[in-house]
């Protein structure tokens, strides 16, 4: 499954691209800090999820999430933040799943593992 890694972070950015780089079904096609980046490397790559950091700088989520959709629906869009306030509305906005930043670090790999498992059925 293709990836695309969008975290303000530099440290939530390479925890988060080391441990999707130790899973072999998943391919990191690109990481990047803000919203500008993130779209930029959309309209060039593609991918089959966006896993996006929900305070992502340039955008609202909300704009981000139903712009990245406008440009391709299929891909699924999941949103993390240390803040569980942004669940409902990032879901409304479009998301996939939530992810709270503050979760086991395992949640996170078993919530990728349940969309990759998605994606290889649709391609079935």
């Amino acid at each position: 499954m293709r990836i695309i890694l969008a975290d303000q972070h530099a440290q939530s950015r390479w925890a988060l691209k080391t441990v999707l780089q130790e899973q072999a079904e998943f391919d990191l096609t690109g990481v990047v800090e803000d919203a500008q980046s993130l779209m930029t490397l959309v309209e060039n790559h593609t991918a089959d999820l966006y896993l996006i950091d929900g305070q992502l700088p340039g955008s609202p989520i909300e704009d981000l999430i139903s712009h990245l959709h406008a440009l391709d629906p299929r891909p699924f869009v999941i949103v993390m933040s240390s803040s569980s306030e942004y669940t409902r509305m990032v879901l409304k906005a479009g998301a996939d799943a939530f992810v709270s930043k503050s979760d086991r670090p395992d949640w996170l790999l078993e919530t990728l593992h349940r969309f990759e498992q998605r994606v290889r059925n649709e391609g079935k």
